[in-house]
């Protein structure tokens, strides 16, 4: 009775498996069309982060949102191929069902020729399941990436985050600890496993035992609730290595791909502002970039810079917009001093008196020059522009002495150190008469 239900279960998982295909088939092209809806996802979170978050932690912030890209990458292109495999496995099996083998007695060749030819290539039914062995690891590869860098990606997201509420009241260098640890582990780990997997050691149980620990500690540590899922997918490569040689080392082709499409995908994020050596050098004063001027920038999402109308201007006003990122919150206090409020105002009068205090701040971190001639300016606050939705401040400044010609808006934000933002804006002035 049990020998026929485990025979039944056995032929259903074969059924499943034989069946699968049209289930995978479907799954990766709605799987293609989603995931690359996720780079706009990743884009976001990299706004998300160079607004929120002190450009002095950009390179965590980099380092989240380039594994984050990695994993969408490693997804999209594992789908991709294997959505295009799928199909030439398809194609392979209607051909056999037609045609079960090469024939020599019908061959259009002549049979030294066509032997020749056989001698060199595959039988059919071996590309067959290769290719169907190749589809299938494909699968659950591209989960585990996604599962992988994906968890990495969150779990250094929501450090960062608990790190910036807790720095306020608790030292950093106590903050850092967990995630030096966890450094320090994944270094021992890697140290240790090097040692063990050496063939004069394979055989030493107390090193190997210790290797199982540590790798099953540091795994706990670093991966969480999914830690048994990525070491079960790592544990059925590393144990089918030496009889699917050529299989595992087609993953690394397919890794290869995935980095190449997080190649393409880098340059159409703002993920590169958050890794550059100050981030006043994104912006390299002795060029011009679109994103200054509104009429060339419309298809940015999110504003890195201030903005003026365009860059040949023929009016005497010249609007400015500059952004202002929540991060610069932080860094009031030391620039325009603690905001302090009368407690026995009304709700009216706090909200007034605080708008006003920011007025003086704007102006106190903002420096405006023309034809690198320092000019005040009063700023108008704007809480949403019209197409990105950040909150800044818009300047109006008489340009109507300004030479015909070419000229120069430069802005700076200041700091305690000086200028952490600077832009210098050329344009061209030609007024109507």
């Amino acid at each position: 009775m049990e020998s026929g239900s485990h025979k039944e279960a056995k032929n259903w998982l074969q059924r499943l498996k034989d069946e699968s295909w049209e289930a995978e088939l479907l799954v990766s092209a709605v799987a293609i069309f989603g995931t690359f809806q996720l780079f706009d996802g990743i884009n976001w979170i990299t706004n998300f982060f160079i607004n929120t978050v002190n450009p002095n932690q950009y390179f965590v912030a980099y380092f989240i949102c380039f594994f984050g890209l990695i994993a969408v990458s490693a997804l999209a292109a594992m789908f991709v191929i294997h959505f295009f495999l799928r199909a030439y496995w398809v194609g392979l099996v209607g051909l056999n069902s037609v045609f079960p083998d090469y024939s020599l007695e019908d061959s259009a060749y002549s049979k030294i020729y066509t032997e020749k030819i056989l001698s060199i290539l595959p039988k059919l039914k071996d590309s067959i399941q290769k290719v169907d062995e190749l589809c299938s690891v494909i699968f659950s590869i591209a989960f585990t990436f996604l599962l992988l860098y994906g968890y990495i990606a969150f779990f250094s997201s929501l450090y960062l985050l608990i790190y910036n509420m807790l720095s306020e009241y608790i030292n950093s260098y106590i903050l850092m600890v967990p995630a030096i640890f966890i450094g320090l582990s994944l270094f021992v780990q890697i140290i240790i496993s090097v040692i063990a997997n050496l063939k004069k050691n394979q055989e030493k149980e107390k090193l190997q035992l210790l290797s199982f620990k540590v790798v099953k500690f540091v795994s706990m540590i670093s991966f969480g609730p999914i830690y048994k899922s990525i070491l079960q997918v790592t544990m059925i490569f590393g144990s089918n290595f030496k009889k699917k040689k050529s299989l595992v080392y087609l993953i690394f082709v397919f890794l290869i791909s995935a980095m190449l499409v997080a190649v393409i995908q880098l340059p159409k994020t703002n993920i590169l502002y958050l890794v550059r050596n100050r981030v006043a050098a994104n912006y390299d004063i002795h060029k011009t970039y679109a994103d200054y001027y509104k009429d060339s920038n419309r298809q940015i999402e999110f504003l890195l810079s201030p903005e003026i109308e365009s860059d040949f201007i023929e009016r005497n006003t010249l609007e400015v917009f500059i952004p202002i990122f929540d991060y610069e919150s932080s860094m009031r206090d030391v620039v325009c001093g603690t905001f302090e409020e009368i407690s026995s105002n009304s709700r009216k009068e706090k909200s007034k008196n605080r708008a006003i205090y920011l007025e003086e701040c704007y102006k106190k971190y903002h420096k405006v020059f023309l034809n690198e001639e320092k000019i005040e300016v009063t700023f108008l606050r704007y809480n949403n522009h019209y197409r990105t939705n950040q909150f800044g401040i818009i300047a109006f400044i008489d340009i109507s002495k300004l030479p015909v010609g070419l000229n120069a808006l430069k802005i700076e934000k200041i700091n305690g150190e000086g200028a952490f933002l600077k832009w210098n804006i050329p344009f061209y002035y030609a007024p109507k008469n």
